[in-house]
């Protein structure tokens, strides 16, 4: 399917787990934020950012995820001068409480009855399940409550565009790494009973920036995050990738066996930019810094990304 290019985007990260205020290597590209002394950021296991893209005289402001508490998205929105009132759509990644925390609040909050877009299996129940301890129950979002407060959900089983055909959801991202597996832990129900959880619902978002490739936006890449960066290179026809940002889900003991492997496929695929966020892991982060030291960017919260011209 053929994604429209989009002249520039600007990034956003309102929601992420690390805060550092100190940081000062402002460049084209990432911008720190210029706090007065006295303010912070709030940081949290959970991931937000504000999508704010240009196509021509017409722009879009789209919100991804909503971090994992009802404070921190509002609060780190509202110091950061983030408008939440004129978003023009809501994506969710997938189904996880530390994606939906602020859900409700930020449709209230809107201006205006607010597309979703979200896979249908967002809405399942799900759990942890450890050998040695009781399960862990994970709240799926609600949908009901979504509704009353002015969500119109727009189901994306499949891949979905928006903005004419500017923005593109990539729907169930197909399995194709042969490392990259589900964690055992996690379970969900399907039809009435307990199944191993390989996330159907999970999704990323796709722009195609003029002249220099896609930009491909995830949450927790629970399908992989290489998976997904070739799942968007097969759906789009756009073999060029610029930059890749969100969480890469490496963390934990689970995840340490492939870290070599994702670096070494995110080396070969060579994106202008990575920003690993959220999930990604600090052991992940290190090796990626190591190995593509040109291309990583550490993120912290409050970050702006500018691509493309401005």
């Amino acid at each position: 399917m053929k994604v429209h290019e989009v002249d520039r985007a600007r990034i956003t990260v309102l929601v992420d787990n690390y805060t550092d205020l100190l940081r000062s290597d402002t460049t084209p590209v990432v911008k720190r934020p210029p706090l007065p002394n006295g303010e912070v950021l709030l940081a949290e296991h959970g991931l937000s950012l504000h999508i704010m893209a240009w196509s021509g005289d017409e722009s879009i402001s789209v919100l991804m995820d909503a971090g994992a508490s009802k404070v921190s998205l509002l609060y780190n929105a509202a110091r950061l001068g983030i408008s939440l009132h004129d978003i023009a759509a809501l994506v969710i990644s997938h189904g996880h409480d530390d994606h939906v925390g602020s859900l409700v609040e930020v449709l209230k909050y809107a201006a205006r009855p607010v597309p979703v877009y979200v896979h249908p299996g967002s809405f399942s129940k799900r759990q942890k399940r450890f050998s040695d301890k009781p399960f862990i129950e994970i709240s799926p979002p609600d949908m009901i409550a979504c509704k009353n407060a002015g969500a119109e959900l727009l189901f994306t089983p499949s891949p979905t565009m928006f903005w004419q055909d500017r923005i593109l959801i990539t729907g169930e991202i197909a399995r194709t790494t042969e490392f990259e597996q589900s964690n055992p832990i996690y379970y969900v129900e399907e039809s009435d009973s307990w199944v191993p959880d390989i996330f159907h619902d999970d999704q990323a978002v796709i722009l195609n920036l003029k002249g220099k490739g896609l930009v491909i936006i995830t949450g927790c890449a629970h399908a992989g995050v290489i998976n997904t960066i070739e799942y968007a290179r097969t759906i789009t026809g756009v073999d060029q990738v610029y930059a890749v940002i969100g969480g890469f889900h490496l963390s934990g003991a689970y995840f340490n066996g492939i870290i070599n492997q994702t670096v070494a496929a995110m080396h070969e695929i060579q994106p202008r930019y990575v920003i690993p966020l959220h999930c990604t892991g600090w052991e992940a982060i290190t090796r990626f810094i190591e190995e593509m030291p040109d291309q990583v960017i550490l993120n912290t919260v409050g970050s702006v990304y500018h691509f493309g011209e401005f």
